[in-house]
């Protein structure tokens, strides 16, 4: 009985001794970003119900994760969301998410990604032509001309 104890005793201390020694060995850290992120692990703090509510006009970029073009537009998106979001509403929409079915259907989708600028209260829509995502000037036009 006396060994069961000693053994037990034994055990617990090898064990937090173990514990402890990995905890100081190895801090926890904090997460490294993704090498390769996916357009839905991107936010941009507004949903498409929000976005309507709003007298701003919208850009919305319909994606799909599996898409190669819409994972190099994604950190473009947000860059142009932390540029002119004073101005504008940014929302994006996964396509191929049941939840989003009804809106896909509201729009032309040729391709992914793409690019809507909506103005709700004027009724009008425009697409934005794919040669312009990456050309930060050309975008920029593209808001400017819309809002006029």
């Amino acid at each position: 009985m006396m060994m069961k104890k000693t053994f037990v005793l034994f055990t617990l201390t090898s064990l937090s001794a173990l514990i402890l020694y990995f905890v100081f060995q190895n801090p926890a850290q904090a997460v490294a970003p993704k090498k390769n992120p996916l357009p839905s692990d991107y936010y941009t703090g507004m949903t498409w119900k929000e976005a309507q509510k709003n007298n701003k006009p919208t850009v919305i970029n319909f994606y799909v994760d599996w898409c190669s073009a819409c994972r190099k537009f994604a950190p473009v998106f947000e860059e142009y969301r932390k540029k002119y979001e004073k101005d504008y509403n940014f929302v994006i929409i996964k396509t191929d998410s049941p939840i989003n079915e009804k809106i896909v259907r509201q729009y032309y989708i040729p391709g992914y990604p793409t690019v809507y600028l909506v103005n709700n209260k004027e009724n009008k829509r425009m697409r934005v032509e794919f040669r312009k995502y990456f050309d930060p000037e050309a975008f920029k036009e593209e808001l400017d001309n819309f809002i006029e």
